[in-house]
């Protein structure tokens, strides 16, 4: 176990974040004016005012004055893409600086330590993180703080091992560090067992959205589908899976001259085969939705005719010879080598991981767009998150609750005024992007994350919530609501677990 405690005295000298345009959440100096009517003009700007902070972030809730003096240790996950919990000091990473800056003002602030334990937790440690949880549960309950892959801390509340953050002194939703998307979705029968947001980098990372080669494309301009950009696309609502499929669904060149489809070759599209599943999200649709009373039901829409005609097409385009999809990450090398027009992915390969790796991302000028939606005449567009992002949880085993409630808002609040400022707009729109226009997508991207209690708790439903519309997209289309069907007594005992644990 390590612990990180640094002076916020040496990062007053070592960090200026300035003001960001644009940033999605942040207020402006139009915000103080006071409304008509109001006695006293002068001090309703000022009080106005003070919700924000120097650089114009809007304030958290924290009182002054808190000193728990205390350890607040986390159990986080080993094996995540990016870097997210502590970083050793400073090491000229903008993103491990803001780190670093988040991480000692919160000790300052609230007199903690940040103590962190790890263990693997990813899609393939799952087991091995939920063991650690339970054996430390029944015999020391060292751990006040759980934070890891996305689907386990549901799948600890289930086992009663998580509070609800809403019961909690601190913990406050309704701020804008806290994605109303998540907690909408994810709060049941009026409780909310973990949250996600800015507190972690790799939601941000996660968001999928859809990459273009801008050379590649403007080499396609003589076409009348490729006369408007994307963004424009977006704008004027024309952003379809159909005007997509038909933008790419014939683009094939023979590039390695094998005579057959190769990772060789250049195609209209390109997607990793795990973010198929985005064109679902993408169409509006999540597989369990909350009632009115506060409990969970299947999506008639998802178990129905819209999402399998929806399905049908995206497996039928998925078919042409303008696209190349795998089980394996290796496909985005087709894009990264400038052999694929447009590629759907999650926003971490315009980085590499860790920001670190010089031949796994985008290298050349390319722009993102959100994935796009159904229909012309859906409302919004919709982005999927991979699964890959943390989930934040405090221990019922915890003794020390109301400090880890703290601790959580102030890590989200630190997240959203000094991490994601440099993850979101320095990293991901400045890097080989055009600034504005890409702002702008990046914007939507952010803006319109989807979470879907089905894909959290997917092992509670026979991991059909996760994986029915890929699976049937990649395979036979036609079976997709055949496949939903057989696993109705799955949705039945998981909607009944589900709600049962809740409360």
């Amino acid at each position: 176990m390590r612990k990180l405690k640094i002076t916020a005295l040496l990062l007053s000298a070592l960090f200026i974040i300035g003001a960001l345009a644009g940033c999605a959440d942040k207020k402006g100096g139009e915000d103080t004016t006071a409304p008509a009517g109001t006695a006293d003009t002068t001090q309703a700007a000022e009080t106005t005012e003070s919700l924000y902070d120097g650089e114009g972030y809007l304030k958290d809730s924290l009182p002054e004055g808190l000193n728990f003096d205390t350890t607040i240790t986390t159990l986080m996950w080993s094996d995540y893409t990016m870097t997210e919990f502590y970083v050793d000091d400073i090491n000229g990473n903008i993103i491990d600086s803001a780190i670093y800056r988040r991480n000692s003002s919160l000790e300052e602030r609230l007199g903690v330590t940040l103590a962190w334990d790890s263990s693997p937790g990813n899609d393939k440690n799952i087991s091995q993180y939920t063991t650690k949880v339970r054996a430390d549960y029944n015999s020391d309950r060292n751990y006040d703080i759980y934070a890891t892959y996305s689907r386990t801390p549901p799948a600890l509340s289930l086992e009663g091992y998580t509070i609800d953050l809403l019961s909690t002194k601190y913990f406050d939703v309704e701020k804008p560090w806290w994605p109303s998307a998540l907690t909408d979705e994810c709060e049941i029968g009026g409780k909310l067992y973990y949250a996600s947001g800015d507190i972690s980098t790799n939601l941000l990372w996660m968001m999928i959205g859809t990459f273009y080669n801008k050379a590649l494309y403007k080499s396609y301009e003589s076409d009348p589908l490729f006369q408007k950009t994307p963004e424009e696309l977006v704008a004027s609502g024309e952003w379809t899976i159909e005007r997509l499929m038909n933008m790419t669904k014939d683009i094939y060149v023979d590039t390695d001259g094998s005579n057959s489809r190769s990772e060789g070759d250049t195609y209209g599209f390109v997607i990793y085969e795990t973010n198929v599943d985005a064109f679902q999200t993408a169409a509006g649709v999540t597989s369990i939705i909350k009632t009115a009373d506060g409990g969970i039901e299947v999506n008639p829409k998802w178990n129905g005719q819209y999402t399998a005609d929806v399905c049908q097409m995206v497996g039928d385009w998925l078919s042409t010879q303008g696209c190349i999809h795998t089980s394996s990450t290796g496909i985005r090398n087709v894009f990264f080598d400038e052999r694929g027009v447009f590629i759907t992915d999650r926003c971490f390969i315009v980085a590499g991981k860790d920001n670190a790796s010089s031949k796994t991302k985008i290298e050349f000028s390319y722009g993102i767009v959100p994935q796009p939606k159904a229909y012309a005449d859906q409302e919004n567009y919709c982005t999927n998150v991979g699964h890959p992002f943390t989930m934040y949880a405090i221990s019922s085993g915890s003794d020390k609750a109301e400090a880890a409630s703290a601790v959580l808002e102030a890590m989200g609040s630190g997240g959203y005024r000094y991490v994601t400022p440099q993850v979101f707009e320095t990293t991901m729109k400045i890097r080989y992007a055009d600034g504005a226009e890409a702002a702008e997508m990046y914007d939507i991207l952010r803006g319109t994350v989807s979470f879907d209690l089905g894909r959290l708790f997917a092992e509670s439903f026979g991991n059909t919530t996760a994986n029915a519309f890929r699976k049937a997209a990649l395979g036979t289309p036609s079976t997709y609501l055949t496949t939903l069907s057989t696993a109705r007594n799955a949705f039945k005992n998981g909607i009944e677990k589900i709600t049962g644990a809740a409360g």
